[in-house]
Parts: C-alpha cells; structure tokens; sequence
C-alpha cells in the first residue's frame, strides 16, 4: 500500500504511557528502552536490543510485583474496585503487553541475539504470570473484594470481570493446599517452557529442497525462474509461497511425496518428544485440580461448557461430512486414473493438493494459476483496505516512517471516521524469510482499554509469508491465500474496534472456540461478486476479473469442502484425543494415533514417515481446544446470514462492530451472537456453507 500520509512519531500511541499501565506516581520508567516508551511514543521496535528486552523484563515483573504490594496492603473493610481490581488488570495488562511484544520479536526478529533476548523474555513473564495464577495474598484481596457493598453493585463489565477473577482463580487450584499449588506452579512453568521450545523448533527449522527439471514439470515459468540453481537443478525453501504452488502443479507424484515428507518432518523427532512430555504434565495438572482429563478442565470454562458436547459435535460432524467427502474423493480418483490410465483407489496427502487443482481446472474450469493474476498483493490490501474501511467505518493511513523489526515490515493507523480520533496502530509482515513464523496468523500487542490518561490504543501485526514481490515478478496470491488474510485482519480488526474498558477484556481476549468467528465470518466477503470486482484486477492489464470466471469461481467454493471439513475434524479430533487421556506409554504412541486417525477420519491414506504433527503448532497454543475452528465457525456463518443481502453494508458493519466486536470478552460469547441475531443461534447456515 502505497500512501504517502506522514505524522509525528510523539502522537502515535498512549500505549505504554506513564498514565495507562499503573499510577503515573508509582512508575518509574528507564532513563531509555525501545520497549518502554514515554511520552506516548510508539514501540521502538527498531531500537531493540537483547539489553533493552532483558531490562524491560525485568522492570516490568518489578513494576507487578510492587502492585501486588499495594493491593495486599490495602485493609479488607476499605476494598474498592479502584484499588484491588483495577491495579490487578493493569499489572495483568502490563505483563500480557510484555509477553506479546516478545512473541513478535522471536517469531519474526531476522536477528537471532534478540530473538534468543526474547524468548528469555517470554520464559521469564509466564513464569511470573503462573506465580500470579497462584499468588495467595491476590486471591484473599479480590475474594474479601467479592463482599464488599462497592463490590455488589457492579454491573455489566466490572461484574462480569469480577466472575470471571473468582472463577480463574479457584480453577487455577486455590482449593489446593499450599504444597500442591507449588506443585502446580512447577507443572504450569515447565508447560510453559516446552511449549515455547516446541515453537521456537518450528521456526528454526529450515530445510530446503532441491530438485530435477524433470521434476519441476509442470511449473510456471516464473515459478522456476525463481528457484534455478546454476547447475541446473531448483532450490525450493518449505515455505508456503514455494510449497503450495508446488504441491498444485508438479506432475511427478515422487516429487510431490518427497517435498511433502520434508515438510512434514519440520522440527521432527524433537518436537513429537516434546509435545508427549506436555501432555503428561498437562494430565498431571488436570489430576491435581480433581479433573479426569486436560480436555475436561479446559472446557469447563469456555463455550463447549464439557468435553461431551465437543465429541458430540466431532462425531456428528464426521458421519454428515463423509457422504459428501466421498462423493469429492471419488472425483478426485476419477481424474487421478485417467491421468495415470489406471485404475486409482487412493489419493494421498501429497495428491489431494494437485488433482483439488485439476478438478477446479477440469469440472469448474478454474485454473488458479489463471486466478492468481487476478491478486496481485497490492491490490488485494486495496481491497481488503476498502472492504473493512467501509463496513467498519474507518479509514486506515500509512505511517510512512515507522519503527519495525525488519525493512519488509509496513505500519498503519486506524481511525474511527465518526469521532476522528486514531484508536489503533497496525504492522504487515507479509513475506518469509529465515527463522521466521512459517504460517499467517495476527499476532497482539497491546490491548485496548480505558486508563486515568485517557484510551489506551490497540495495536497488533499480521505474521503472514506470501509470495514476496520482485523487480520481475510481482506478489501473485492464490484465492485461498485472498481467503487467509481477510481471515487474519479480521482478528487483527477484532483488536483495534474494542471499546471494553478493561484490557483483560479487551479485543481477541474471548472463550478459545469464539475467538476465530470473528474472523471466519470474513471470508465470506472473498466469494462475493460485489466484493471481489472492487480489486481482482489483471497484474498487467488492469483488466476486472471476468465476470464469467468469477462466476465459476463461487460455484467452484464447496467443490471439496466436505474433504477440508473432515481434515479439520481430523486435527480438532486428535488433539482433543491427546488431551483426553490419551495412552503415552510408547514413544511412538502419538505417531501412530496420526496415523490412525488420519485413515479412519480422513479420506488420505497416511503417509509413512510423516511427522506433521512436529510442526503443528496448535497443539501447544490450542490444547484441547483446536475443535474450536469448527465450532466457532456454526456463530460465524450464522452472523454472516444478516450481512448476506448487502456485505458492504454499513449500517450492518457498525451493529456487527459495536454488538460483537467491541464487546471483546466482557460477556459471554452467546450472548453477543443472539444479539447481534436477534434470535438464537442455529447451524442452518453452518451446514449450508459446507453444502450439506
């Protein structure tokens, strides 16, 4: 996006401001650091340095740890919610800013000094955040809060927060004796740490590949250009803008399988040994707080309620989904035996990507490699710009000199255009690079909230990797890759519109299997007509999409998605299987549930000496939770039923921003959706969109 709007750095956030974490008379800031700014100055991302992260690490427990003191000293007849729960969310806040920052830094830094600085960092946070879980003096003070008159007249927000403290904690095991909650401190903080190597192996590891010209039959041109070697041979990274077009194009089956096992042994052995040592600590936790199973712990707090509806729901879902997926499958196999002039009985996971091409080629007449002209990046931000900034009510600037982590890095800012006041900054880091985050996905900075010196702004970065522009060849995206950032932003747009007055309600922070709705629900906007002819226009001509293309397209849209919806039953199903007491007695015990799995629930015959779920990072960040993409996408599709008439709607963007969206999480998740409805919930939609 090239816009050519400038403003002074000093006005560009109220971010981590003397005024909205603590008191300004109880902080005392560094005399400098790049991660603590004054004067309502922005994160000096370009400044940082391993010193900064380690002394903003360390200021920032010190400057909760003196809060905690404050608040334990306050007498109980003299609790108010100012002095007990509001210095506890700042504190929260606070520590939550720090760690986020640092999961920027070490999933995107290209210096490893800071990166390293970083993940220290983060180690150090949470394992304060667990000590905070579990810190007595805290509990007592918002428990003795709890009765107070101060504390019975709360209403709406301040209540719910109250709730959701007293159920947090008693769940986090203050029934324990003092032992076993030191004891669940150690599990939470070594769950803590594998969890983080377990990410920081994904993002380490960089294979690359190399292969024959024979091999690269059926490449674009421009796509080999690319990757020739001078001896002759192509060298491709795992890295999603080398692997998908691959996977869509090349004609050798070998090939395909051979990149494809590469890139499914990213971070493998060493990460199918760590995520087995996570779950048994994470067994060990749930036992310890009288649950039977992590699965039963974690949906006792979210929308699910229990561990028998989210099997309910998995197991219904793979008996509707199957007739469907068969009936794709067999398409799939009739085009794959007239390729091959035999008679083919199995597509595998490294041939659904290509012959899911062919079918769009062959029944629907939709070459992606023809779309892909049509998506430019460039015109696609236009478009996604414009979509948001209409819907919303908002309009977006470039800051045209702005402070990142690396070059590629683009910052803009956000303002409401009915009260012309900026209320959030955001980062695109869109292409890879090494040691980078393989996939796309919003990552949070800081949360949006009220403070004594006025709005604290929101801000956030999309980590994406899509094709990375050169002087021959511009940014080309597949539709589906269209379909992941409109995905992306909405999370990111979920941040920047929070009006919560709280920052621990603040945004993106709602139940696990709510949070991707209101995300899903926009990639509705990238199969609409109207939608579509505002910026698919050709790389080179400027021509619009054609309106007959276009057309094949959206009839093209559940051409396999009863395959994709049962691949993602087959994720949400194995990590709830691992977290529901899952035998871990043999090292190879999660390889083959994969595999087992992988044959029963999906169509794609596992394939031997795949390890994908090395790499599958939601096992971590997602634990028993993955079932949640599914789940939340039945609200998605049903809120998108009221937009259907008019996606460009303002009327309808502003009751979806204000009833959804900037609620964040200060009230329950169903609530938000039967108002914004106006009747309650059902899957009618859900199931229309995956054409059942």
């Amino acid at each position: 996006m090239n816009l050519s709007f400038s403003f002074p750095r000093t006005v560009l956030f109220l971010m981590i401001s003397a005024t909205s974490v603590l008191s300004a008379q109880t902080i005392k800031y560094p005399v400098s650091n790049a991660l603590l700014p004054k004067n309502q100055e922005a994160v000096d991302f370009a400044k940082v340095t391993p010193a900064a992260v380690q002394e903003a690490t360390t200021w920032t427990i010190d400057q909760a740890k003196a809060s905690n003191k404050r608040i334990a000293d306050v007498p109980d007849g003299k609790r108010t919610f100012a002095n007990t729960l509001t210095p506890l969310e700042e504190s929260a806040t606070l520590l939550d800013q720090a760690a986020s920052v640092y999961e920027v830094l070490s999933s995107a830094s290209p210096d490893k000094a800071i990166r390293d600085a970083a993940n220290e960092g983060t180690q150090a946070v949470s394992n304060f955040q667990s000590e905070q879980s579990l810190n007595l003096s805290l509990y007592q003070a918002v428990k003795a809060y709890a009765l107070t008159a101060d504390a019975k007249a709360l209403k709406g927000e301040r209540l719910y927060y109250l709730q959701k403290l007293l159920r947090d904690y008693e769940r986090e095991g203050f029934a324990l004796p003092a032992d076993k909650r030191d004891t669940l401190k150690a599990l939470n903080n070594q769950i803590q740490d594998l969890s983080l190597l377990f990410r920081n192996n994904i993002a380490q590891d960089n294979p690359t590949i190399s292969f024959s010209e024979a091999e690269m039959n059926g490449m674009p041109d421009d796509f080999k250009k690319g990757c020739k070697q001078a001896d002759g041979t192509y060298k491709l990274s795992v890295s999603n803008p080398s692997y998908i077009p691959f996977m869509n194009y090349a004609k050798s089956a070998d090939a395909r399988k051979r990149f494809y096992l590469v890139k499914t042994n990213v971070a493998a052995p060493a990460n199918d040994v760590l995520i087995a040592q996570i779950l048994k600590l994470r067994d060990k936790k749930a036992k310890l707080l009288g649950k039977t199973t992590y699965a039963d712990y974690v949906t006792e707090g979210i929308m699910s309620k229990n561990k028998k509806n989210v099997w309910d729901f998995e197991t219904k879902l793979k008996t509707d989904l199957r007739p469907k997926a068969l009936a794709e499958y067999k398409e799939m196999l009739d085009i794959k035996s007239s390729e091959t002039g035999q008679k083919e009985s199995s597509i595998y996971p490294y041939d659904y990507m290509y012959y899911t091409a062919r079918l769009l080629d062959e029944k629907y007449k939709v070459d992606e490699d023809k779309v892909k002209e049509y998506f430019e990046l460039q015109n696609v931000l236009k478009g996604l710009f414009t979509v948001y900034q209409r819907i919303y009510n908002l309009s977006f600037t470039e800051d045209t000199h702005p402070s990142v982590w690396n070059s590629d890095v683009q910052a803009f800012t956000v303002t409401d255009n009915a009260t012309k006041k900026m209320i959030g900054y955001f980062y695109l880091d869109l292409y890879p690079r090494d040691n980078k985050y393989k996939h796309a996905a919003c990552f949070p900075i800081t949360a949006a909230r009220a403070t004594a010196g006025g709005r604290q702004l929101a801000s956030a970065s999309l980590i994406c990797n899509f094709p990375k522009p050169s002087a021959e060849h511009p940014s080309l995206m597949t539709h589906q890759e269209v379909q992941t950032i409109f995905h992306e932003f909405g999370h990111l747009m979920h941040a920047m519109v929070s009006e919560t007055e709280l920052g621990e309600l603040s945004g993106t922070s709602v139940a696990t299997d709510f949070v991707e709705a209101p995300s899903q629900i926009m990639e509705n906007w990238v199969w609409n007509k109207q939608v579509l002819s505002l910026f698919a226009k050709h790389y080179k001509t400027g021509e619009l999409i054609p309106s007959d293309l276009l057309d094949r397209m959206i009839a093209s849209k559940r051409a396999t998605s009863g395959l994709l919806a049962l691949q993602q039953v087959f994720y949400g199903t194995l990590d709830f299987t691992l977290n529901d007491g899952y035998n871990l007695t043999s090292e190879k015990a999660i390889p083959e549930l994969v595999k087992q799995l992988q044959n029963s629930i999906t169509l794609y015959p596992f394939a031997e000496g795949s390890h994908f779920e090395a790499s599958f990072g939601h096992l971590t960040n997602y634990g028993s939770q993955y079932y949640g993409y599914l789940w939340s996408l039945v609200y998605a599709q049903d809120m998108y039923s009221v937009f259907e008439a008019d996606p460009l709607s303002p009327a309808t963007g502003d009751r979806f921003r204000r009833m959804v969206l900037a609620k964040g999480g200060s009230d329950d998740p169903l609530n938000l959706v039967r108002n914004f409805l106006g009747r309650t919930p059902d899957n009618k939609a859900f199931l229309k969109n995956l054409g059942l």
